[in-house]
């Protein structure tokens, strides 16, 4: 695991799990959706309160005076009349009705979980990605505060040789002038630096400023997935579900419904005879749908294009998923490639430099080839560390698409 070296004055690290934790649990996206779940949850048990015995308590007291013969006809009115009843209903023989309404529920809940770990894996590879990114940010500013240093102490070293005469003031000059243009070069990289970290704590939710030391993180790739279980793909599954339990709830809409009613209570319109109007009431109801001017064919051809639109995206999806997975595992193994090759020119940039800090010190090389040796074994590292960020950043995508 390669460690960022500190450019600022840093406090104690963070790592890339750290960071995925708190954006995760700092999301609103993510807290959107588990209160959905719960909300989804709710409604279910509202549903199925829905087909229990519903029970009411009703109350009528009505009063229609004649007066000299006046007033509402007493043989429609009855003059007075008052009630008190509780009623009870309830729909019955709707199995398959209720199974189908809880099937969306549960279809419903499944799409929302799905949606949320989809948001859930995208929100961990921007993290990851943004994370890199920082950490880029830090090694190459750790690099080129590392030649900065070395530099420096080889200028005192040259100071001296020019006083000697080894070396001609110009190119003394000149190292001075380099070692000023690194110093603006480094600056610039603190800048770039804290632009990055900050866009990482805002993309994570945390409002902490202070500068952590970070370290590229030990990403493996994820094994081959099924297909069958990615949530990407699993999209198209609850979609189908879907759209096959719409079509048992349209069907369920025209067959029989029947309902059981009953009531008990208190019924009078001559309060003398009140304690003989207790009493109590039984039925039932059905309802058979006969002609609703060929709605249920409509709806058919609805959910025929909403199946073609669904397999359509399905299909597409496979084939781009093919496609995306081939090609990021093909430029994975060329970045590996490549940073093999660059192995070496490290290996010689550096032997380069630790010869040419030898013949500067007597005097025996130009202070222009120990400054483009320096710059070299640099650039080399500094192309190593990309190369290995590059690395990271494909296997990155490539476990968002097989997680």
């Amino acid at each position: 695991m390669l460690v960022c070296i500190p450019v600022l004055s840093l406090s104690q690290g963070r790592t890339l799990e750290d960071y995925i934790r708190q954006g995760l649990s700092n999301s609103p996206l993510i807290k959107d959706y588990d209160n959905q779940i719960r909300m989804n949850s709710a409604d279910s048990l509202l549903a199925r309160a829905g087909y229990l015995p519903q029970v009411n308590v009703n109350g009528y007291m009505m009063y229609a005076p004649v007066i000299n013969g006046y007033g509402y006809s007493e043989p429609i009115t009855n003059g007075q009349n008052l009630s008190g009843t509780i009623n009870v209903t309830q729909n019955i023989f709707n199995k398959k009705t209720r199974e189908a309404e809880y099937n969306q529920y549960g279809i419903e809940n499944r799409s929302l979980s799905n949606t949320r770990k989809i948001s859930a894996n995208e929100l961990e590879k921007e993290i990851t990605g943004q994370y890199l990114t920082t950490c880029t940010a830090f090694l190459e500013a750790s690099y080129e505060k590392e030649v900065l240093a070395t530099m420096k102490e080889e200028g005192k070293l040259l100071s001296n040789l020019v006083e000697k005469g080894a070396y001609k003031q110009n190119e003394y000059l000149s190292f001075r002038v380099e070692i000023a243009s690194m110093e603006r070069g480094v600056n610039d990289l603190d800048l770039q630096l804290r632009r990055e970290l900050a866009t990482l704590n805002i993309l994570c939710g945390i409002s902490d400023t202070s500068t952590h030391t970070l370290s590229l993180p030990d990403l493996k790739e994820k094994g081959h997935l099924q297909i069958e279980n990615s949530p990407l793909f699993h999209h198209f599954v609850i979609d189908s579900l879907r759209i096959v339990n719409e079509k048992v709830r349209i069907d369920r809409k025209y067959k029989p419904s029947f309902n059981w009613f009953s009531d008990a209570g208190l019924v009078n319109n001559e309060p003398k005879y009140i304690y003989q109007n207790f009493g109590i009431s039984l039925g039932m109801s059905m309802t058979l749908p006969v002609y609703d001017g060929n709605r249920r064919k409509l709806s058919y051809s609805k959910l025929k294009s909403s199946e073609d639109t669904r397999k359509n995206y399905e299909d597409f999806f496979l084939l781009q998923y093919s496609l995306q997975l081939g090609q990021l595992e093909n430029e994975l193994e060329q970045t590996r490639h490549l940073a093999r090759d660059n192995e070496e020119q490290v290996r010689l940039a550096t032997e380069l430099v630790s010869q040419d800090k030898i013949l500067l010190n007597v005097g025996s090389v130009s202070v222009t080839d120990y400054v483009l040796a320096m710059k070299n074994l640099m650039e080399a590292r500094q192309n190593q560390t990309r190369y290995k960020v590059r690395e990271l950043q494909i296997i990155n995508e490539v476990n968002f698409w097989r997680h």
